[in-house]
């Protein structure tokens, strides 16, 4: 395992375990003196220099039992009370949402803007100025730390991170909501507002650093100490802004997946129609009555006038030759045909909402 990935690992759980906490002490309704008194203490524990020193400089992979073990000495520094049961739930809502934020990151680069985007929610959510001094350090450090390593590197620490958490798999109720995770645990990757193509250009962009300004087109996102991360992964999913963001956002991928099966579907009917002789550019055959496959749903009714139509040329084809009734015969089987074609591919849509945390129990499964 890479050294690189510690300092990923840290910081970002340490980001989440503070999303979830501060949800937590929201949903409660603590009040707002101890609950910031909660947050800044366990920032505080989060931002100890013997403990970055140890993430930073450590040679060998730390263990998620180590993790583990330091962020509950961490979240108990506080005056919050946290039993055995209340930390496996809450340690596996952290591990579950990193995994899915490492899983989903599209390039090196997004790994550590979303590690930035998790530091800044400890200056968001912390009162005082000296804290807001050390998340600077914290910052910088980062960039200093990752700008020695070229993208592949950066990326394969990802990789070692994801190994890691491989073997945790729970369902997550808010992920479950947002339609990001499935029920057997696997993850919806639909959030695309960022998109780096890593894999794709991994041969030209592979052995760039994090600091080099030779791509253009590849910078997309601020590592600066205010600036805009731009990906949406390591910001608090439990707010309700990102919610509706990732809700839109999913309804936007839903919508064009739709688009491109309609078109798939379309298509298929207009190759159908082709073969069995019923499309007006392959015969000169005078149609007794003309067939629109691509209605809307709502229209799947033929129209009035449509029928009297209908009624109208077969009354004139009944004097001309046996042949032409023996055709229209055989177009009306098409027709039937076509329609239970058609019908096949139509489909009803289906709508598709001392502080103790055991209530974390609702918020994993």
């Amino acid at each position: 395992m890479s050294s690189l990935a510690n300092p990923l690992m840290y910081l970002n759980l340490g980001g989440e375990m503070l999303y979830v906490l501060r949800q937590r002490l929201e949903a409660q309704h603590i009040r707002s003196d101890k609950a910031m008194k909660v947050l800044d203490d366990i920032t505080i524990g989060l931002l100890d220099p013997k403990l970055l020193t140890i993430v930073t400089q450590e040679s060998h992979f730390i263990s998620l039992s180590w993790l583990r073990s330091t962020m509950e000495n961490i979240a108990l520094s506080s005056i919050m009370k946290l039993d055995n049961d209340s930390m496996n739930k809450l340690f596996d809502l952290m591990t579950m949402m990193v995994k899915y934020q490492l899983t989903a990151a599209t390039g090196p680069r997004e790994i550590i803007l979303i590690t930035l985007n998790h530091i800044d929610s400890f200056r968001e959510i912390i009162s005082t100025t000296n804290a807001h001094q050390c998340v600077t350090l914290i910052h910088e450090m980062i960039i200093n730390f990752y700008s020695k390593f070229t993208y592949n590197e950066i990326w394969q620490s990802r990789n070692d991170c994801l190994n890691e958490l491989n073997s945790i798999n729970v369902r997550v109720s808010i992920l479950l909501k947002l339609g990001i995770q499935n029920e057997d645990t696997t993850f919806n990757l639909t959030m695309n507002n960022y998109n780096e193509k890593f894999i794709e250009r991994q041969s030209e962009l592979g052995d760039l650093k994090l600091l080099d300004h030779t791509c253009r087109g590849y910078n997309v996102g601020s590592l600066q100490l205010f600036g805009d991360r731009v990906t949406l992964l390591g910001r608090n999913i439990y707010s309700s802004n990102l919610n509706n963001v990732i809700k839109t956002s999913r309804c936007n991928f839903e919508n064009h997946e739709k688009l491109s099966k309609n078109q798939e579907m379309k298509t298929e009917l207009g190759m159908l129609a082709v073969q069995l002789g019923t499309n007006e550019e392959s015969s000169a055959i005078s149609r007794p009555f003309s067939l629109n496959l691509f209605i809307n749903d709502a229209e799947i009714n033929l129209n009035t006038n449509d029928e009297l139509n209908l009624d109208k040329n077969l009354a004139v084809s009944e004097n001309e030759t046996v042949k032409d009734s023996d055709e229209i015969k055989s177009n009306k089987n098409y027709r039937d045909k076509l329609n239970k074609v058609c019908g096949d591919f139509i489909g009803n849509d289906i709508d598709n909402g001392q502080l103790n945390l055991l209530q974390l129990l609702d918020e994993a499964e």
